[in-house]
This record gives structure tokens, sequence and C-alpha cells, in this order.
């Protein structure tokens, strides 16, 4: 498994021009439990920091989502996905 660099990675989500983009990356981050379990620890350090809020918030609702998408069947997951990618880029875009 490969090291995840959580600020570049994350917020490639958010920076992404599109969509399908969007996802892909988000799809990167976290492709199995391994990654997300990594995620959640890298998150854990980030929260001690006290500029790091914004990374720690964004890192814990993205395993948040994820776990629940591994739930779901995979039709129901990309809906899922595009949808709440959707609206999390228009949160942290808003000013």
């Amino acid at each position: 498994m490969g090291s995840v660099s959580f600020p570049t990675d994350a917020h490639a989500i958010l920076r992404a021009p599109d969509l399908d983009s969007a996802e892909r990356a988000y799809l990167g981050l976290m492709p199995d439990q391994a990654h997300i379990d990594a995620l959640v620890r890298r998150a854990l350090g980030l929260s001690r920091v006290a500029d790091a809020a914004c990374c720690y918030a964004l890192s814990m609702t993205l395993v948040g989502l994820r776990l629940q998408e591994l739930e779901m069947d995979e039709p129901c997951a990309t809906a899922h996905r595009q949808s709440t990618l959707r609206n999390l880029r228009q949160v942290y875009a808003s000013p």
C-alpha cells in the first residue's frame, strides 16, 4: 500500500475540474479498508495541530462517506458518492 499524502490527495477531490475527476480522486484516496484506516490515523494526527482543523474535518467526512459506501451495492454507492461529492465540493467552495 502506498502512503497517504492527505492534504494533497484529499484536496484534489475539492479542486477537481469536474465531478468525474473528483470521484476518481476520492476512490484513489480510499480504495479499500487499509487506505481508510491509514487516512483515519493521519486525520487523528492532524487533529492535534490547531491549524489542521479543516483537514481533520474533511478527512473524517470522507472516511465516513466511504465506510457507508462499502455497505452499499455498486449502483447505489455510485449515485450516493456523486451526490455527496457534488455537495461537499459546493460547501468547501463557499466563501
